[in-house]
């Protein structure tokens, strides 16, 4: 941190590097890498932010915590003393710098001083987003036990102290100044209504204290977590920054119970991937350093709220998986985006828009594990870190037997073939520089080596079906054909003329369409939990929904009945264009018609509406495909 010490380092990465963390091969040098990446990206952002510190100053210069004795800004004096603590404890700034906190903080407040967050608009007060300055000084001073006292802000009488944890409430204001006080014989917070005073260990409970918990490894393949060993991450239900949308966020609670089932589900988890997928394992522990409890149902079918950003390095937000297998699984798909968002910081994978030639837009693409059209980079990321997903579940199968077997092998060929399907769109688009084709050549060389692997025919099937049901979904959803091309094939429908030939069609994306995906979940139920899946065919029996029963007969593989619930679907909502799609991939052997009314059922169903439109009797869906067929 201090200026003047040696020449700056240039980060490189090699091609053997790039290779490496395409193929999920990373090693411990390939991963430092990436996390020194980030941490220059901070140091520059801070020293940015420092920089611009005057011309915060007239925008709020009148509060009292801006400016100190001899024009230097509180800032300012907050770096000088970060840099006072980081010579005699190097590791105690450390530990606050790598809060990802700190970084969503100072990304925020970087945006905001440069004007592209309107500051009347702001959650904060400038003054308070600025004072955070001296919370990072006072969290390092406190750790390293250096004498002093500092003046920081508190949002609704809690005061951060980055890597720790909150200390208050001790004030009843939304905004607030406190005093961090840290002497020779400990530590004391003191606000408007109270003091708090802080342990000397950061992770231990006091009256006022609320600190980051963290998840201890398992000392035994059953064993519950202890205090013994080192936190291999933490859970932040606290700080003010956790929130990857909105911040200041209030601390939340998390009772008893909660906190053991997260302690103990992430702790087998990384057991699970300490046992199985050693790479996995080094990736997770090296990029991954919070995870931020968010609420959310209990997770259905293998369905996990989560999220990564770009903001917050080394902090994943989820909701609480089922089991550990899941939470492996969600910590490597999550691990992934991580280290992607890393290496984009030392590399151009995406060429940037102003690189384009000409007024040439970005393109859209489909991907498989997602319901709306996503740019190359939103592709990018699905693929690298879903190819993760399926290598953990590739060696998890092997290690399972039974139906938590079943589960894994349909997870696999799910995938296989969606990461498969991906690359192959990717490798169309021209906005991927020279380093992201190498990049999606090696992720593309490691899959294509898992086409041999076979799994239960049973998880094959459903995996195949799912993703020609989500294919054709999509493109009736968001690929139109111009309206005065449907009119041209429904005249020659109403005047029995051949089809004219199969005509281009346009993207145009429409987010109100999309339904929520049940198939998904009832297969795993199938696979995973048989006696699930079939009380809740019982119950759509009893409640006679063609919609359910189609998808319920379908799963379970039995063709005859699922035809017939597609068609009493259809029947009672005939512009439904995925009830006509379920029933052609029900059907057991599919001719030529039946593959057109998977391929272009966007065609068809603009074909039907003009027909419609111009009186004559609606054709069937399949009488059309059969139409374009010969």
């Amino acid at each position: 941190m201090t200026a003047g010490a040696r020449p700056l380092d240039v980060h490189r990465i090699s091609r053997r590097s790039l290779g490496a963390i395409a193929t999920g091969r990373a090693d411990a040098d390939d991963l430092r890498l990436l996390c020194s990446g980030q941490r220059s990206q901070l140091l520059l952002v801070i020293r940015t932010l420092l920089d611009r510190l005057d011309d915060a100053e007239r925008v709020d210069g009148a509060h009292r915590g801006l400016r100190g004795a001899g024009g230097a800004s509180a800032g300012q004096r907050a770096w000088r003393l970060l840099c006072r603590v980081e010579r005699e404890a190097p590791d105690a700034v450390e530990a606050v710098l790598s809060d990802p906190a700190v970084m969503a903080w100072s990304l925020r407040l970087l945006r905001r001083m440069a004007g592209s967050a309107p500051l009347a608009k702001a959650p904060a007060p400038l003054w308070a987003d600025l004072g955070q300055f001296q919370a990072l000084a006072a969290a390092a001073a406190l750790r390293a036990g250096v004498p002093v006292v500092v003046r920081v802000p508190a949002h609704r009488g809690m005061v951060w102290v980055p890597g720790a944890g909150v200390a208050g409430p001790v004030a009843r204001r939304r905004w607030s100044e406190a005093e961090v006080r840290v002497g020779r014989r400990g530590a004391v917070v003191r606000g408007e209504t109270a003091d708090v005073r802080l342990p000397r260990t950061a992770t231990a409970t006091a009256p006022g204290w609320r600190p980051l918990l963290g998840v201890r490894p398992l000392p035994g393949p059953a064993a519950a977590p202890t205090d013994g060993a080192a936190a291999v991450v933490r859970l932040d239900t606290v700080t003010p920054y956790r929130d990857f949308t909105r911040y200041p966020k209030s601390p939340g609670r998390m009772g008893e119970r909660g906190l053991w089932l997260w302690q103990d589900r992430v702790a087998r988890a990384y057991d699970v991937l300490a046992r199985e997928s050693p790479d996995e394992a080094r990736a997770v522990t090296a990029v991954v350093k919070v995870l931020v409890p968010r609420p959310f149902r209990t997770a259905r079918g293998g369905l996990v709220a989560s999220a990564s950003s770009a903001d917050a390095f080394g902090a994943v937000t989820l909701s609480l998986p089922y089991d550990a297998t899941q939470t492996a699984a969600v910590l490597v798909h999550e691990a992934r985006h991580q280290q992607l968002n890393a290496l984009l910081g030392l590399v151009p994978l995406v060429r940037a828009a102003d690189d384009r030639p000409g007024e040439a837009a970005a393109r859209l693409h489909y991907a498989p594990w997602r319901s709306d059209p996503r740019p190359v980079l939103g592709l990018l990321h699905g693929v690298f870190a879903f190819a993760g997903v399926a290598r953990f579940w590739r060696r998890h199968r092997t290690r399972v037997t039974g139906t938590e077997a079943l589960r894994a092998d349909f997870e696999f060929a799910l995938l296989r073939e969606q990461v498969l399907e991906g690359v192959g769109a990717l490798a169309s688009d021209d906005d991927l520089t020279e380093a992201g084709r190498l990049f999606v050549a090696a992720v593309v060389a490691d899959v294509r080596g898992w086409l041999g692997d076979d799994v239960h025919a049973e998880a094959e099937r459903l995996a195949r079906h799912y993703c020609a049901l989500r294919r054709s979904v999509w493109r009736v959803r968001h690929l139109e054909v111009e309206r005065s091309v449907a009119d041209g094939f429904a005249a020659a429908w109403t005047a029995g003329r051949t089809a004219p030939p199969l005509p281009p069609v346009t993207l145009r994306p429409r987010p109100d369409l999309i339904r929520l995906d049940s198939f998904g979940p009832s297969a795993r139920y199938l696979l995973s939990s048989p006696k699930r899946f079939f009380n809740g065919y019982r119950q759509a029996e009893a409640a006679g929904d063609p919609v359910r029963l189609a998808e319920y007969a379908t799963i379970a593989g039995d063709a005859e009945r699922a035809a017939l619930h597609h068609a009493a679907w259809a029947a009672r909502a005939p512009e439904d264009a995925e009830a006509w799609i379920g029933a052609a991939l029900a059907l057991p052997v599919r001719g030529a018609a039946a593959e057109a009314l998977l391929s272009r059922p966007d065609l068809i169903a603009a074909v039907r509406r003009a027909v419609t439109a111009r009186g004559a009797p609606t054709p069937t869906p399949l009488e059309l495909a059969t139409w374009l067929t010969t």
